[in-house]
């Protein structure tokens, strides 16, 4: 089975194949690598499949924003999301201490993963304004991704969430 490193030099493509459908792939080319499906019409809980594993996004609170990672069906999460002042990014704790950070663009078109050493180690950039759909690049090899490549989706999630807070603004 490949790890999420694998795909440095292909440009991976993560949408939403039904607009009827709560389903979001990670794919590259034809093949389906990851998977976030939201088990409840308008629950907040998403489970992400891949790599050979079952996570769980689920919010603490409905007043926060942010996020708690766990192994499905376990009670417990090994991580958690602290998202910064403004919303605009965020930092993701990994068990024994480890850090992932989360930037978001000012403009809101490029969304970036970064390790503590400030590497760049994935960038999620809009295909268009008009279309969900991102162009997921892996910049730097990282065994840290590769252990925890349900991030990619969580930042998704995140820019998920932020694109509904928004809609709900203008409405």
């Amino acid at each position: 089975m490949k790890t999420l490193s694998q795909y440095k030099n292909d440009t991976l493509r993560l949408d939403q194949p039904s607009i009827w459908k709560r389903v979001y792939h990670l794919c590259a080319g034809e093949e389906i690598v990851c998977t976030m499906t939201y088990p409840k019409m308008f629950g907040t809980k998403a489970v992400i499949e891949g790599f050979g594993e079952k996570w769980e996004l689920s919010k603490p609170s409905i007043w926060r924003s942010g996020l708690e990672i766990k192994k499905q069906f376990d009670q417990l999460p090994f991580a958690k999301f602290i998202p910064e002042k403004w919303r605009s990014g965020g930092m993701f704790e990994l068990p024994n201490g480890e850090r992932i950070v989360y930037v978001q663009s000012v403009w809101k078109s490029v969304n970036e993963i970064h390790s503590q050493q400030k590497v760049k180690l994935v960038s999620l950039k809009r295909v268009s304004w008009w279309k969900s759909s991102l162009n997921v690049v892996i910049e730097h090899e990282s065994e840290l991704i590769d252990k925890n490549p349900w991030i990619v989706m969580a930042v998704y999630y995140k820019i998920l969430e932020r694109r509904q807070q928004e809609t709900n603004a203008a409405a």
